[in-house]
């Protein structure tokens, strides 16, 4: 037998793979020079083997080792062997760390966020599934918190990108912090995340953890390029099994919740509830049937004369987008822009109105009506996610509506979202000719130093500010003081929601350019309007 084993090991040292024989108790009868390596024990023969071995068969299994060089990984066989005369088992082990390593890496990478080292979508669902698997079993409940972090986007665009990633890391460490172990965060992408409560025993308990998340968010991060950066966090909460009892179900009810909060002034949490069921249902089925409104040709403008105050010569208009449904009649666009702004679908109705308005503004023209601007709204989506600038000189060359008698509508919150990108799309517009205003003025975040920096012509000023004049002071000396901050800086300035001669008789003292209201006109169908234009020829 010797003279066979001294064979055997100038054959099994030759290779790198691991040979061992043990006995039925595991104590190793034989061992290669290979398995000594990969085991880091030398010598082996004579000791107890911690690998476990499928007796009785032969086995095939990935075993972890621990070595003072770290964990490996080893492939295993094992198969019955006699051995002098005695029962035991011949063991294979082939190293396959760098195999586990690099399916480590797929795995991480497929199921976990590359930022913040979070889970991803893919693995909260995975999870999910598994928690409301379990819950229902046991007759528990778990809650779902969609957070979407506040003034996140002013962070990134003034501190830049590497600044935005590093306050998403502190703000993953922080909810990480603020959870149990058995709970779990995620990140959606970009500037959301999920938290898994498990096991909560009341519908409180995840409020209670909304608030404190909520609380920790609102501290001061410290980043290199600022030691004082704020934000906040809005968050919405649904329960299972109270309001769904699938994952699809709980991420999109969270996600209403969500969008609840954030009307509800941000940071704050909402629950979803039984009216944001119906409103959620409800939005759903008007998007589908926007989709086909789109594609039927069931919109229409109407335009909204502007005036000067000076004159009361109507010198302008204010296309409106409204949807003529053939079941529910004339729909006014507060109920259906909201749902095409969460969806691609304003990109497309935005290019419609342009097109149109500027189409309607040419048969004007060539009915020789007294000549006026056309005013069209221009959502901050479609702004920042389009290249108007391009659309809107296809559109004046198709049509051949003057660009000098079109004005581009943008909202405060629209021009500050990108600061940079921003400027170079209304310097590209105003070289074109094209008028630009700054619509709901006041309700905003911008500052007069951007504003300077801007290629505006017009501030509107937001109706809220016009409603309650002449009762209510503080709107009067906001009125009043856009009005000399928008001819300081060379604008004209325009008031919406103008209804009574009180409000008139105001803007006219303060010296305001243009108005629009109800005192004059509503908005009406091309035809009304062009009637009501040639009044004043």
């Amino acid at each position: 037998m010797a003279t066979h084993l001294t064979k055997l090991d100038l054959i099994l040292n030759t290779i790198t793979d691991g040979v061992l024989v043990v006995d039925s108790h595991g104590v190793v009868l034989y061992a290669n020079q290979a398995a000594e390596s990969l085991l880091a024990r030398t010598p082996l023969v004579g000791q107890s083997l911690a690998v476990p071995v499928n007796t009785g068969k032969n086995s095939y299994q990935d075993i972890n080792l621990i070595r003072p060089s770290g964990i490996a990984w080893a492939e295993m066989r094992s198969a019955p062997l006699e051995w002098d005369g005695r029962p035991g088992y011949v063991i294979a082990l082939r190293d396959i760390t760098e195999r586990k390593s690099a399916e480590e890496e797929i795995k991480r990478l497929a199921f976990y966020d590359a930022l913040t080292k979070l889970p991803n979508r893919r693995l909260l669902q995975e999870r999910l599934n598994h928690s409301i698997d379990v819950e229902r079993r046991e007759g528990k409940q778990l809650a779902l918190l969609m957070l979407d972090l506040d003034r996140f986007k002013a962070v990134n665009d003034s501190l830049g990108h590497q600044a935005g990633d590093a306050l998403l890391q502190q703000v993953a460490e922080r909810i990480t912090n603020r959870l149990r172990d058995v709970d779990m965060v995620a990140r959606l992408g970009g500037d959301e995340f999920v938290v898994l409560l498990e096991d909560i025993a009341y519908p409180d308990d995840a409020a209670r953890v909304a608030e404190k998340i909520i609380t920790d968010l609102s501290k001061p991060f410290q980043l290199p390029q600022s030691d004082d950066v704020r934000i906040g966090a809005s968050i919405g909460i649904s329960l299972y099994p109270q309001h769904g009892d699938n994952s699809e179900m709980l991420l999109d009810y969270a996600d209403a919740a969500l969008y609840h909060a954030k009307d509800s002034g941000r940071g704050c949490f909402a629950y979803f509830s039984e009216d944001l069921t119906i409103s959620a249902r409800e939005r759903i089925d008007m998007e589908n049937r926007l989709r086909r409104a789109i594609q039927q040709q069931e919109l229409l403008l109407f335009y909204q004369p502007q005036i000067d105050i000076a004159s009361g010569r109507i010198i302008g208009a204010e296309a409106l987008v409204h949807w003529q449904d053939p079941n529910e009649g004339l729909i006014g666009p507060s109920r259906f822009i909201p749902i095409a702004e969460e969806t691609s679908l304003i990109v497309e109705i935005g290019e419609w109105v342009l097109r149109e308005a500027c189409r309607q503004g040419r048969l004007w023209l060539d009915m020789k009506l007294p000549s006026l601007t056309m005013a069209v709204n221009v959502s901050s989506h479609q702004f920042q996610r389009s290249d108007i600038s391009t659309l809107a000189a296809r559109v004046l060359a198709e049509t051949r509506f003057p660009a000098g008698q079109l004005e581009l509508e943008i909202t405060e919150s629209g021009l500050m979202e990108n600061q940079d990108k921003t400027t170079a799309i209304l310097n590209s517009l105003h070289e074109q000719g094209i008028h630009l205003a700054i619509d709901d003025f006041g309700t905003g975040y911008s500052s007069l130093a951007y504003l300077k920096s801007f290629s505006l012509d017009v501030l509107k000023i937001d109706k809220s500010f016009i409603a309650e004049i002449p009762h209510n002071t503080d709107d009067m000396e906001i009125a009043a003081t856009i009005v000399a901050m928008g001819h300081t800086l060379g604008f004209k300035v325009l008031a919406e929601g103008v209804e009574t001669p009180e409000q008139l008789a105001f803007l006219s003292k303060t010296g305001c350019d243009i108005y629009q209201g109800f005192i004059k006109s509503p908005a009406l169908p091309a035809q009304k309007f062009a009637e009501l234009l040639c009044k004043q020829k």
